[in-house]
């Protein structure tokens, strides 16, 4: 029995990633292809921004965040997961670090082949919240 519980408790998780929820995204163009400061502040600041929106039922404050680059027929050629962290990562050098390795890939992609970066954050807290776990946010 415990099977069907885990199969209905991740396909209800699936649906409820499919219709967005916990779900954040921005997109930053690049000009010529150019990888800047600004574009590093600017995602760490997105993340930062997201996080001060979830959730945080329980104290579950984890979020899964990925970065992904695509080229003008929005193939994406160069990808990173930054994994599941605590928002603390981004409060210190961790985040930077793993933001910074993600723009370290990309350099090795042609810059004509960069032309918009993609960031998700998936926030576990609102899922939890959305899954009407007992509420504590």
């Amino acid at each position: 029995m415990n099977i069907f519980r885990r199969n209905a408790s991740r396909q209800r998780v699936e649906r409820l990633i499919r219709e967005g929820v916990g779900l954040n995204e921005a997109s930053w163009t690049l000009a010529g292809g150019e990888v800047t400061a600004d574009l590093h502040e600017g995602i760490v600041a997105w993340v930062r921004e997201s996080m001060a929106a979830m959730r945080r039922p329980y104290g579950i404050d984890q979020v899964a965040v990925a970065l992904a680059c695509r080229d003008d027929d929005g193939q994406v050629v160069c990808s990173n997961s930054l994994g599941v962290v605590r928002p603390s990562a981004f409060y210190g050098s961790e985040g930077d670090d793993r933001i910074a390795a993600f723009l370290g890939d990309l350099d090795a992609v042609p810059a004509g082949k960069r032309r918009e970066v993609v960031g998700a954050l998936l926030s576990l807290g609102d899922l939890a919240y959305e899954l009407n776990l007992p509420k504590a946010a």
